[in-house]
């Protein structure tokens, strides 16, 4: 009787480790993996504007952010983000936000929004969404316009 529970715990204990040593992913080849990365990434492209008749300092900073703007009570998702300081340029500034397409889902709501502060304080802001990717009019590019912020 021991040698019969022996031989059915040697067993299943085989059949364990060979099912942990069962891949059911397929080997890729290393231009297969390398390659992958940069298809599966996508860019969303634009610009942002104001209207004011305003130049912007030297220490300007921009932040553009790709947001998953889909559900209502919660924050948006950042799924990705820009920041640059201005130097010197003035409006319009482009912006180039590179996502992985993986992230993105086709029923979700995708938004690009952007501010300027300087010296830390909010100058610029966007308050309209600028929708991207699955909006049937604009899937990769926004030209975003910002909205002064009063100054106290």
């Amino acid at each position: 009787m021991k040698k019969i529970m022996l031989l059915v715990a040697s067993l299943v204990a085989g059949s364990l480790f060979m099912v942990g040593c069962q891949s059911s992913e397929e080997p890729m080849s290393q231009s297969q993996s390398a390659s992958q990365p940069q298809e599966m990434m996508k860019t969303v492209t634009g610009t942002i504007t104001y209207r004011e008749r305003i130049a912007l300092p030297d220490n300007a900073q921009v932040m553009v952010l790709l947001q998953d703007v889909s559900r209502m009570d919660t924050a948006a998702i950042v799924i990705t983000k820009q920041q640059f300081m201005t130097n010197g340029h003035q409006v319009p500034l482009a912006f180039e936000l590179a996502y992985d397409e993986s992230v993105i889902q086709p029923k979700h709501t995708y938004a690009v929004s952007a501010r300027i502060e300087v010296g830390g304080k909010l100058r610029f802001i966007t308050d309209t969404q600028y929708l991207v990717i699955t909006d049937e009019k604009n899937t990769t590019h926004a030209d975003v316009r910002l909205i002064g912020v009063p100054q106290q």
